[in-house]
């Protein structure tokens, strides 16, 4: 299959998502930020929004969100703006996040999006009224290898210096719900998931992949050690990334990092990244251990 094929039946995926989704009640006097430009060049992928907790406060403890999608569809709005009302669980700002997809704009756009991102939120966080002592990342599929990349870069010297960014900030704590860690990994017989090597070719924009110079650098497993952020990992087993949860589950605990795992049995019935959707009881359950991960890791 060809990239233009691909492409393609990428769009038609999205379509046939964006055509299932279903609205859901917005709280009253919800307080939402839309569509501010992180990037000042007014892309519709420099964009996020910031949803607000109902309770009043001077700052708030911050979610930063990473959809996913294969790396090349979805966006901060339709699902994920359903998901991100509920996961601001009355008590977090949400920031909910676009970032130029692997269609139009190949490795590392993506996690430079995110840095970029983060950048603006910590400049702009006393105007937002936002807390850069508490923030925390959280994304699905692609975007929880996104958010898992950032905790990587955020404790390793080399990967700061390739993708030229040293914090300023602390990510308090991560949580990856069906994420990958390693490309590489990712690739073998033990991760049952459609469409692998065509998802990698266009996110790097080449059938060789394993040879650009940013293959080098997209690796979570190679580069956890002692300072990665506390991290919550969840996982199904149907069609979803279960071995590479317990590969970084491995790497995590080899390093004393405080990480909480749940990975749901495949008589559950649930299938990769089904905890966006609220209509599964599963799905609160899941943010309920967010929470309380994430609470353990606040700092007063």
């Amino acid at each position: 299959m060809n990239f233009p094929v691909k492409r393609l039946l990428i769009k038609g995926m999205e379509h046939m998502a964006q055509k299932m989704y279903v609205p859901e009640k917005t709280p009253e006097n919800l307080r939402i930020i839309e569509d501010i430009s992180y990037v000042q060049d007014d892309l519709e992928e420099h964009k996020l929004d910031i949803i607000y907790p109902q309770i009043p406060a001077n700052k708030y403890p911050v979610i930063i969100n990473i959809h996913g999608g294969a790396f090349c569809m979805n966006s901060k709005n339709y699902i994920y703006r359903n998901y991100g009302i509920r996961l601001s669980g009355n008590k977090f700002a949400i920031v909910n996040i676009n970032y130029r997809l692997s269609t139009t704009h190949v490795f590392p756009a993506q996690i430079l999006d995110v840095i970029a991102a983060i950048k603006y939120i910590c400049k702009n966080a006393d105007a937002y009224q936002l807390d850069t002592a508490n923030i925390f990342l959280s994304g699905d599929s692609a975007g929880a290898y996104l958010a898992s990349m950032i905790g990587a870069i955020s404790c390793d010297k080399e990967l700061q210096e390739y993708y030229n960014w040293k914090p300023t900030i602390s990510i308090r704590a991560i949580a990856s719900n069906c994420g990958l860690y390693d490309f590489e990994t990712y690739m073998q017989k033990d991760v049952k998931f459609p469409m692998k090597k065509g998802i990698l070719e266009i996110l790097f924009g080449t059938k060789d992949f394993t040879k650009t110079d940013s293959f080098s650098y997209s690796s979570v497993l190679n580069h956890v050690n002692e300072n990665f952020p506390p991290i919550y990992i969840m996982d199904t087993q149907i069609r979803s990334f279960e071995k590479e949860a317990l590969r970084m589950k491995e790497k995590i605990e080899a390093n004393g990092i405080d990480y909480q795992i749940h990975i749901y049995d495949k008589k559950y019935k649930l299938m990769h990244a089904f905890h966006v959707m609220s209509k599964y009881s599963q799905s609160t359950e899941v943010l309920n251990e967010m929470f309380a991960f994430f609470q353990k890791h606040l700092v007063m």
